[in-house]
């Protein structure tokens, strides 16, 4: 740990040294010459959010044994509670367009609730699969209102824009991510595109200091695709046991995005300098969402 803060020390100071005779913003000396106060080019910001989203299963597939593929599971909703860490690396190409990469942790549990059960009798062959199959139809009531969880954590990485404008005090801009994120418990991925316009108004104070105010909107398109082993989904222990005895390595496949595309978001950013800078947000409506970053300027 104490390396690590060596490094992230001399990565400040390095960085903060090659700030000085910065190639970046372009056209960054005319924008200044006509007033405009530009934020230092360089951007080094570590992040945490929370979020809790409506989810919709798109399909649910069990693989490993003739009964489990026949095996319909209506569970068309779920919910998404999780959180995010991330540091991020930015540079101000131009006076109004920023990019930047993303690299962090996303850990999080959707929770299904099963609503139906069923075996399709004529997809199996074989009078002890036919037999067991409709074993299931007679107590697939018995599975309504079981949960179907899935534990999700991995790696996040993607890479991003912000496009940015203002007059006087007002401002705007748009900001655009991608990201990508791989499981490590069970196998799949997680893509997130977003786009989240706001506008907002600043006000400077003397050494640097400075408060912004925003308000705007975020348009989230969330696809997740998980596969792995029946017996890590914590179901209830007799359909385990079931399942243990009759497939031990049985897996599934599951398709879900979030159901909710647009929230409604408001915060504000505080520079304590030109070289800190803290943000908060928060997002309301379906899709609920916390957001908060320390940032520094080099």
């Amino acid at each position: 740990m104490f390396r690590l803060f060596l490094s992230l020390v001399a990565l400040a100071t390095s960085a903060s040294a090659v700030a000085q005779d910065s190639f970046f913003p372009i056209w960054g000396d005319e924008a200044e010459a006509r007033g405009y106060t530009l934020p230092k080019p360089y951007g080094l910001s570590l992040s945490y959010m929370d979020m809790s989203n409506p989810v919709t299963v798109n399909s649910i597939e069990l693989t490993g044994h003739p009964v489990l593929e026949a095996l319909d599971i209506n569970a068309p909703e779920a919910d998404f509670d999780g959180y995010n860490l991330t540091l991020r690396g930015d540079v101000w190409i131009f006076p109004f367009m920023n990019v930047y990469g993303i690299l962090g942790y996303t850990s999080g549990d959707s929770v299904a609730t099963i609503r139906g059960l069923s075996c399709d009798v004529d997809q199996v062959s074989g009078i002890g699969n036919k037999l067991l199959c409709g074993a299931i139809n007679e107590a697939g009531g018995a599975a309504i209102g079981a949960p179907f969880a899935l534990e999700m954590k991995g790696g996040t990485y993607g890479i991003g824009t912000t496009l940015a404008g203002g007059v006087g005090n007002w401002f705007a801009l748009v900001d655009m991510n991608y990201t990508y994120t791989s499981m490590n418990i069970i196998e799949g991925d997680i893509k997130t595109f977003v786009a989240a316009p706001r506008v907002g108004y600043r006000w400077e104070f003397e050494g640097g200091r400075e408060l912004r105010v925003f308000a705007g909107a975020m348009y989230q398109k969330v696809d997740q695709y998980l596969q792995g082993s029946l017996l890590d989904l914590g179901l209830p222990p007799e359909l385990n046991d079931l399942i243990g005895a009759l497939a031990p390595d049985g897996e599934f496949e599951v398709s879900q995005q979030g159901t909710s595309r647009w929230n409604t978001v408001v915060g504000a950013q505080y520079a304590l300098s030109r070289d800190w800078e803290l943000l908060i947000e928060s997002g309301f409506g379906a899709r609920r969402t916390s957001f908060m970053s320390v940032s520094r300027r080099f």
